[in-house]
C-alpha cells in the first residue's frame, strides 16, 4: 500500500513559491510524462513550482506504467475494485496538495491541477466533488466520470475548469468533452473549452497554450 506519492519537483524560476501547478498523468505512463511541461510553462509563470507525481498502483494493462485507477473494460477489474483505487488515489493526491500548503505557506486556491486522459478524469473529480476551493483544473483529453451523481451535488461553488481536446482522438472521443460541458453548464461552472484541430490523444502547441492562458488568469 502506498502511503505517499513518488513525485518530480521543479522550484520557480523566481526561487519563491508563490502557486503550484501539479500535473497527473495518463494510464499506463509516470510523472516524468507530463513534467516536461514544466520547462516551457516555468518561463511564463516564474513564481510557480511544478510537481508531477507518479500514480500510487503499477498499470493492469502497461508493466512499465502506473494508473490511477484501473479501468474494468481494458484490464478485467471490478466497478468496486476502480471504485476503491480512486479514492485511494484522491486521498493521496490531497495529502500531497496539503504538505505543499503547510511547505509553502500556501491556500487551496494556489493550486491548479493539470491532468492527461485518466489524470483528468481524476483531476476534474477532486475539483468538482471535494476541494472546491481548488484554483482551477486543467483537463485534456478526459472526461468527467459519474456525471449523473455529479449532477446532484449540492455544491454551492466550483474551481473554473478548461477543457482541451483534439479532435482526432480515438482514445477518448471529443463528444466526451461535450458531454461534460453539459454537466458543467448545469453545475453552473465557469468553464471554457478548446479544441485542438486534427489532433489524437495527446497535446498540441495550442492545448498548451490555451492551458497556460487559463493558468495565467487563474494566478494573476
Amino acid at each position: 500500500m502506498v502511503n505517499e506519492l513518488s513525485v518530480k519537483e521543479k522550484m520557480p524560476i523566481s526561487g519563491l513559491v508563490k502557486k503550484v501547478v501539479i500535473f497527473l498523468h495518463g494510464y499506463g505512463a509516470d510523472g516524468a510524462d507530463l513534467f516536461s511541461l514544466s520547462e516551457p510553462l516555468s518561463e511564463q509563470l516564474p513564481d510557480c513550482f511544478f510537481a508531477s507525481p507518479d500514480a500510487p498502483r503499477k498499470c493492469g494493462a502497461s508493466p512499465f506504467g502506473y494508473e490511477w485507477f484501473p479501468i474494468p473494460e481494458i484490464d478485467g477489474s471490478t466497478i468496486p475494485n476502480m471504485m476503491q483505487a480512486l479514492a485511494t488515489s484522491e486521498k493521496l493526491i490531497i495529502k500531497l496538495i496539503d504538505g505543499y500548503k503547510k511547505r509553502f505557506g500556501l491556500d487551496t486556491s494556489d493550486f491548479v491541477l493539470l491532468g492527461f486522459s485518466q489524470g483528468c478524469m481524476i483531476s476534474l473529480n477532486i475539483g468538482l466533488r471535494q476541494l472546491n476551493n481548488l484554483g482551477g483544473v486543467v483537463g485534456i483529453s478526459g472526461r468527467l466520470l459519474m456525471p449523473e451523481s455529479l449532477e446532484e451535488s449540492d455544491k454551492d461553488s466550483y474551481p473554473p475548469v478548461v477543457l482541451i481536446h483534439g479532435d482526432a482522438d480515438d482514445v477518448v472521443p471529443i463528444s466526451s468533452m461535450y458531454d461534460a460541458e453539459k454537466v458543467l453548464n448545469k453545475l453552473n461552472v465557469t468553464f471554457s473549452s478548446h479544441v485542438s484541430k486534427n489532433i489524437g490523444h495527446g497535446i498540441a502547441p495550442d492545448g498548451l497554450s490555451k492551458a497556460l492562458e487559463f493558468i495565467k488568469k487563474i494566478f494573476s
